[in-house]
């Protein structure tokens, strides 16, 4: 009996491809004209299909196995297949939230660096400097339209750069927990599964 743990082990360490190809790896910011916000919640809303996905296949793929297989498991194996199945998608999960703290920490990065330059772009000088050679008597009403679409352009990027940051921190919380459990799981799951299947 002890083989058939084995088995079934083994069998859902490949399913892994199965989430591969329902998560493709994607830009998650294609149109960096595109509003930031609507981005990230459009990304968000692929990973929580991608998930769905990926425990539906894996559902399908152990019922066809235990159906072919004509496997009988015990009440330890099958706690055991249990625990590592939940483990697989705890560590699928731990992997996605990575990905994101990553792609909004760059993101962060960038929304500065953009802050930055409009900042710069908005001191008196540099104003001066944008319109000094477009040759027109009206320099005074094309410095203040300036100045207001730059605002504007300073005012939409911190609000952005604003929910970035709380998502952030909330990522790195989910990461922080994700991680603590992952840990857990395995310092209690792997050491049984190898009991189990020591004497193959």
């Amino acid at each position: 009996m002890k083989t058939t743990i084995f088995v079934l082990i083994f069998t859902m360490a490949g399913v892994s491809s199965l989430f591969a190809q329902t998560n493709p790896q994607t830009n998650p910011y294609p149109n960096s004209q595109a509003d930031p916000l609507q981005n990230i919640s459009q990304e968000i809303t692929k990973i929580s299909k991608s998930l769905q996905n990926f425990n539906k296949s894996l559902q399908e793929l152990l019922e066809k196995l235990m159906v072919s297989k004509g496997m009988q498991l015990n009440e330890r194996q099958q706690k055991l297949l249990l625990g590592f199945e939940v483990l697989n998608r705890a560590e699928q999960r731990l992997e996605i939230l990575q990905k994101f703290q990553i792609e909004l920490t760059q993101k962060e990065g960038e929304l500065k660096t953009r802050l930055g330059q409009v900042e710069e772009a908005m001191q008196p000088d540099s104003i001066d400097r944008s319109i000094a050679f477009i040759g027109t008597t009206r320099g005074n009403e094309m410095r203040e339209n300036r100045r207001q679409t730059l605002d504007t352009e300073r005012k939409s990027l911190q609000n952005v750069l604003a929910q970035v940051r709380r998502n952030l921190l909330q990522t790195n919380e989910e990461l922080r927990l994700a991680e603590n459990f992952v840990n857990n799981l395995r310092k209690k799951i792997l050491p049984q599964i190898e009991a189990e299947i020591s004497d193959l």
